[in-house]
């Protein structure tokens, strides 16, 4: 019997509205913790240390909830509240809606953070491309060229350094990291013909980081040779192998978009009386499938194509190319979830005023009635 005594006071607590304002009330002081967070070491430390995090460490010492463990305590409490304390009758439906809308809120937040990927595409006016690359992850792409043709096979650098050899089966080679450096410089006493790499600290962001690698290449004959790659050169590293020229190149990842993105023409415009950049906007050509059409990319108003969102990120006045817009390419599989969530929420509340509204107008002609 004490047992059930314990389990119906523990739901009791987990179904309490008082836990409800009080994850609210935590969320909210993660998100002011995390603002402030974020203006000394950046986005990327914020989310890794509490938005993404289920516990994180103020002050390096002392131990705090992070983001998720709040979430995850605010969607049992909902669970929790919508099983045993909400009435599950007509009267109670707009409560149950705004419960349903809060958990597809939080369940969107967790689905974006741990699956919604963000990469940049740079072009000048003028130039095209359906290619954008990542801000801070890196492949290893290899290439050789045969009657005027470049076929380019890039794999994730991460899939290599867990000890998976990559295969080149048409050429029997084999390509093996030794060692990876996450952020590294090269020396500069090496001669001319020859990288040599020291390690440093890696950086808090993790986009200021210039990695590096010592790669094994194994040929048919099962000679091997050893080379360096550093990206910060931007030059891919030739070996020859079998009177054929093999390139390597230590890159951030690329993806291929669903369609091809050419810049038009990009327009800034500033405050009058200063150089301070009021607004930015790209005109865009789009092709995909045989069609083209024309769309404009500006702030606050992005391009939706294919399950990818565009937004203008930045620009710069000077290039090879004149000027030149970078638009951050978002993938994110739950983006609609917020949306629908609060549909929900808001028909919860209407639902829950007419119903408050309904009772107590009908409360009134029956306290009227003589």
């Amino acid at each position: 019997m004490s047992a059930k005594i314990h389990l119906r006071r523990l739901l009791r607590l987990l179904a309490s509205l008082q836990l409800t304002v009080i994850g609210l009330l935590l969320m909210a002081l993660l998100v002011v913790g995390g603002t402030i967070l974020q203006a000394e070491k950046g986005v990327y430390a914020a989310q890794q240390e509490i938005f993404q995090s289920w516990v994180f460490w103020l002050f390096g010492v002392l131990p705090l909830p992070g983001m998720f463990l709040i979430g995850a305590l605010l969607v049992v409490n909902l669970l929790c509240a919508i099983a045993f304390r909400l009435k599950h009758q007509w009267s109670g439906a707009g409560m149950l809606l705004l419960h349903v809308g809060l958990l597809a809120l939080l369940a969107g937040g967790y689905i974006s953070s741990q699956y919604a990927r963000e990469y940049f595409l740079t072009l000048g006016e003028g130039e095209s491309s359906r290619m954008a690359s990542a801000a801070h992850e890196w492949e290893l792409a290899a290439w050789t060229e045969a009657g005027g043709k470049k076929q380019v096979r890039a794999m994730d650098i991460i899939d290599l350094r867990s000890g998976r050899p990559w295969a080149f089966p048409e050429m029997n080679l084999e390509l093996t990291v030794s060692c990876f450096f996450p952020n590294c410089r090269p020396a500069e006493i090496a001669a001319p013909a020859e990288t040599i790499l020291h390690e440093v600290q890696p950086a808090a962001d993790p986009a200021e980081n210039i990695p590096g690698a010592i790669l094994n290449l194994r040929d048919g004959q099962g000679m091997r040779r050893q080379f360096r790659l550093f990206a910060g050169n931007g030059a891919p590293a030739v070996q020859r192998v079998s009177n054929r020229d093999w390139y390597f190149l230590l890159r951030l990842k690329r993806i291929i978009l669903p369609l091809k993105l050419k810049l038009v023409d990009f327009k800034k415009t500033v405050h009058p009386g200063s150089e301070i950049p009021k607004s930015f906007t790209s005109r865009v050509e789009i092709e995909s499938g045989g069609l083209r059409r024309e769309a404009l990319i500006a702030m606050n108003r992005p391009l939706r194509f294919g399950g990818y969102t565009f937004y203008q990120s930045s620009y710069a006045e000077e290039g090879p190319h004149g000027a030149s817009s970078t638009l951050a390419v978002v993938r994110n599989t739950g983006r609609w979830l917020p949306y629908a969530a609060s549909g929900l929420m808001f028909l919860g509340l209407v639902l829950h005023f007419f119903g408050q509204l309904a009772a107590f107008l009908k409360k009134s002609r029956f306290e009227a009635t003589p």
